[in-house]
């Protein structure tokens, strides 16, 4: 089922949640809608879902305007984090559930909902649980039998409400590729919502950047982290270093405490003379040690932190004028290249970025430099 999202508005009270939201959701494709707490992620899941209903706008379901059309009658599946299962109740008869409360007009067989049941327990790899509690499965488990449960009414559209937050890193991990696994065998239309940059990134079709109740940008995991539209994107997805300074007469020059850094700017297409910030990502400098005379940025080695293959090393740039706000810079580099180095805590490195990405800062505009 595809869904068409359009001029969505929503109001709680005078804070505007929803601003002008438009989305196109193909048929069988699985959508993130991503970003920080309070973005508007979930309202705008739950108007979807037909839990909320928006002040102005329309949603379509495959052409048809369901806007006030009940929840009940929309025929979606959720899963919410905290999984929702009845405690006092199997898993067996909790993934029956929805079946058992259908009309008796609509209400399927015993024969054919114990079909069902066992059939939706073995796509989730956990059939063996059948007779089982909630309070005797994992949260990894629990998980997945909620979604069997969201899967046994057959909905047209799968909706996931932090589905694995409330989970530790492994099993998130786990259940993301297996999420991923399930998506593409049955190909139902799905949408999640998620703060999570990497859960977005491994898992979605399409990611749906949001920030203040507006779509930031729309795009394949690969378009939105390699060409991000806006600083709030690309300050959103991973770790990023943020430099200001300003373009003139065709150079973009950096101001990091009084050092004035030149950044090679042959790509950009801003021509007059303006302000604007500098991102760069951690693993986008060339480092090396500091000898007089050496171009680019001046930083101490203050710590450094090897976990696994990367060395993550946290400098400050050095001051010129005395009470200048020192700033904080983090690179990334390969453990085996930090080892080469030998790099030590206290000494003065001069960092020169590989690749930056730089922005106008007036709020208004979106063109960018790229470098």
């Amino acid at each position: 089922m595809s869904i068409e999202i359009r001029n969505i508005n929503k109001f709680y009270g005078e804070f505007k949640a929803l601003s002008d939201v438009n989305l196109d959701i193909h048929s069988g494709e699985l959508i993130a809608l991503l970003g920080p707490s309070g973005c508007g992620k979930t309202t705008l899941l739950r108007i979807i879902a037909g839990l909320d209903f928006p002040n102005t706008g329309s949603i379509l379901f495959s052409g048809e305007d369901t806007t006030h059309v009940h929840v009940r009658k929309r025929n979606v599946g959720f899963v919410f984090q905290h999984y929702a299962l009845f405690r006092h109740m199997t898993v067996f008869e909790n993934v029956a559930f929805g079946l058992r409360v259908r009309p008796r007009s609509e209400r399927p067989s015993e024969k054919i909902i114990k079909e069902k049941v066992h059939e939706l327990l073995n796509l989730v790899q956990l059939d063996w649980l059948g007779d089982r509690y909630p309070s005797q499965l994992s949260g990894g488990q629990r998980q997945r039998i909620a979604l069997a449960r969201a899967l046994a009414v057959e909905p047209q559209v799968l909706l996931l409400d932090e589905p694995f937050g409330a989970l530790d890193a492994k099993v998130r991990k786990d259940l993301r590729r297996w999420l991923r696994e399930l998506h593409n065998e049955l190909n139902i239309t799905t949408i999640f919502v998620t703060h999570d940059q990497e859960e977005a990134l491994e898992v979605a079709d399409r990611i749906v950047v949001m920030n203040k109740g507006v779509i930031e940008q729309v795009g394949s995991p690969q378009a939105v982290w390699d060409k991000p539209e806006s600083p709030f994107v690309y300050g959103f997805l991973g770790d990023v270093n943020v430099f200001q300074g300003h373009s003139h007469d065709g150079d973009v020059h950096l101001n990091i405490n009084q050092q004035v850094i030149d950044v090679d700017n042959s790509l950009h297409s801003i021509e007059e003379s303006t302000e604007v910030s500098a991102f760069v990502r951690p693993y986008d400098f060339e480092v090396r040690r500091y000898t007089s005379g050496d171009d680019g940025i001046v930083a101490q080695l203050n710590k450094v932190i090897v976990v696994g293959p990367t060395a993550r090393l946290e400098l400050s740039s050095i001051q010129d004028k005395p009470n200048t706000p020192e700033q904080v810079i983090e690179v990334h580099l390969s453990a085996g290249e930090y080892q080469e180095s030998r790099y030590k805590e206290g000494e003065l490195l001069v960092l020169n970025p590989k690749r930056v990405k730089i922005f106008k800062n007036q709020a208004s505009s979106h063109n960018s430099l790229n470098v």
